[in-house]
């Protein structure tokens, strides 16, 4: 049975309010886009909400009939996955990490054992227990400090890639206070364990915007612009050097990309290796 067979005749699609609206990019140009009031980035909007509903009770009720078969092709995909698989571990400092999912569980656990792989495990993000009772929820990047004792990562739980760092103490088990949001998820200490480098995005666009440093402890609304990038056509991205020595910054485009790098130890000015160049990576 095919799905346009499956629709009954008379269920209609909803329809959608047209309203003008002129959008204007940064460099002037414009456009006609009527329906841009479906956006709504705090998910609150009742018309909004309103014609979301009415779209997906469309959609349960036009795929009504296959809905055997949908549960059908559900159960023989996850029938052929392993629950309770792991990720190959890998070492650094002094610890093996790695990530194990656990059957009947939909998120990872993130973990590390110190020495060797028959060490006692050391929970480092049990994403399971974070996602509890939210509609959506994604740890996109986690890093460890230096001194192994510091635990920053970057959470999303709208679904937008919109994500907020957050911190621990890993001897303590203390959560800080403090949180960093509307940023990209990779983020990268200093080798001062206390400086946390990450991006920042526009609201608006949702680009790579900005880089700035946290110190812990202090206010994150003081916290020091490192780099900003002007030109939209380029993605931003930070990173260690696989000799662990540098903190990088990264541009990539469609044809071409820099890197910016600084010593780990002092990353207080940060080097162009070698200027954009158009058609060159």
């Amino acid at each position: 049975m095919t799905t346009a067979s499956a629709i009954p005749q008379d269920l209609a699609p909803p329809d959608v309010e047209a309203r003008a609206h002129v959008v204007r990019a940064p460099f002037g140009a414009t456009r006609e886009d009527e329906y841009y009031w479906l956006r709504d980035d705090s998910r609150s909007d009742p018309e909004m909400l309103a014609y979301l509903g009415a779209e997906n009770a469309y959609t349960d009720a036009a795929m009504a009939a296959l809905q055997p078969l949908q549960e059908r092709l559900y159960d023989e995909i996850v029938g052929r996955i392993q629950q309770d698989d792991s990720s190959v571990p890998y070492r650094e400092r002094g610890y093996w990490y790695y990530t194990r999912f656990e059957t009947g569980q939909d998120y990872p656990i993130h973990a590390r054992r110190r020495g060797s792989m028959e060490a006692a495990e050391e929970i480092l993000l049990d994403v399971n227990a974070m996602a509890a009772g939210k509609d959506y929820f994604s740890v996109g990047d986690y890093a460890i400090s230096q001194d192994n004792t510091q635990l920053a990562w970057a959470e999303d739980a709208v679904g937008r890639r919109q994500y907020t760092i957050r911190f621990r103490d890993l001897v303590t088990g203390v959560e800080y206070g403090e949180r960093i949001e509307g940023v990209a998820a990779n983020l990268v200490w200093a080798d001062d364990n206390r400086t946390l480098f990450y991006v920042e995005k526009d609201p608006e666009t949702l680009l790579t915007v900005r880089v700035r440093k946290h110190v812990l402890g202090s206010a994150v609304a003081s916290d020091p612009l490192v780099y900003e990038e002007d030109d939209d056509s380029f993605y931003m991205g930070i990173d260690r050097s696989r000799d662990d020595r540098f903190i990088c910054i990264t541009m990539e485009s469609t044809v071409s990309s820099e890197l910016r790098y600084a010593p780990a130890a002092d990353p207080a000015v940060f080097t162009v290796l070698a200027p954009r160049e158009r058609d060159i990576e």
